[in-house]
């Protein structure tokens, strides 16, 4: 079934052809069977906001595909985002699991599919199957190790620019288009998208990437940033 916004609903997950690619459905077909029948598929539009801050947990998110942003704001206004999370991925099931209010903000960044399960059809699921809990395991591994990276980034870090060369050597780590000994990637987020992830502004970061352009540590067509000098990159990232 097409959706209004060009992406194939996958509503059946047995049938689904993404779903070895996905870690929490990647599960033997029996177990797989159980969870197609606690969940609960939608599609949203971008900005769309799973949950808040604050918030009782009501059940867990899976992202069939598509973006989240996930993020934490301080009683001043200020936004951090804690991680962009990517297809495959669930969400608040740290807050589900320890019956919990949600501890940030959950928003869509793309048109996605959703699948939701309820809290108390999520614990039975995991109580019933050793590998879905191992699932849930390596999830939260997955979160915390997400954590690390962003304390790291922010915290280890001491001025602005470093921690935004930092977070350029991160995407950069992860880039699979390479011509020559550039290495270049598409950057998905704002530049307040981009401040946030590191504790900024917006005003900064466009700034410190101007900079970066003018000392040809990077070049920037579009939406495609190319690091032209990664030594230098690594350098000002204090590498």
């Amino acid at each position: 079934m097409k959706s209004p916004y060009g992406f194939d609903i996958q509503e059946n997950c047995v049938t689904c052809p993404f779903r070895e690619s996905r870690e929490f459905c990647n599960v033997a077909p029996g177990v797989l069977q159980q969870l197609q029948g606690i969940k609960f598929t939608s599609v949203y539009p971008a900005g769309t906001l799973l949950y808040i801050e604050g918030q009782a947990p009501r059940g867990v998110f899976i992202l069939c595909n598509g973006r989240a942003k996930v993020s934490t704001s301080s009683k001043q206004g200020k936004v951090i985002i804690l991680k962009v999370a990517q297809q495959g991925e669930v969400l608040g099931l740290e807050a589900t699991l320890g019956n919990r209010a949600y501890e940030e903000t959950a928003e869509l960044l793309d048109s996605c599919q959703v699948n939701f399960i309820p809290s108390k059809q999520l614990l039975r699921y995991l109580t019933e199957n050793s590998e879905a809990t191992l699932k849930a395991a390596a999830q939260l591994t997955n979160d915390c190790r997400s954590a690390q990276e962003g304390i790291r980034c922010i915290g280890l870090s001491g001025t602005v620019e470093e921690k935004l060369a930092r977070l350029l050597l991160a995407w950069v780590t992860n880039a699979h288009e390479h011509h020559k000994d550039e290495k270049r990637f598409k950057v998905p987020y704002k530049h307040e998208e981009i401040a946030q992830m590191i504790g900024s502004t917006r005003e900064t970061v466009t700034r410190i990437l101007g900079a970066l352009k003018k000392k040809k540590v990077i070049e920037i067509k579009g939406a495609t940033l190319i690091v032209k000098d990664s030594d230098l990159l690594k350098k000002l990232a204090g590498e």
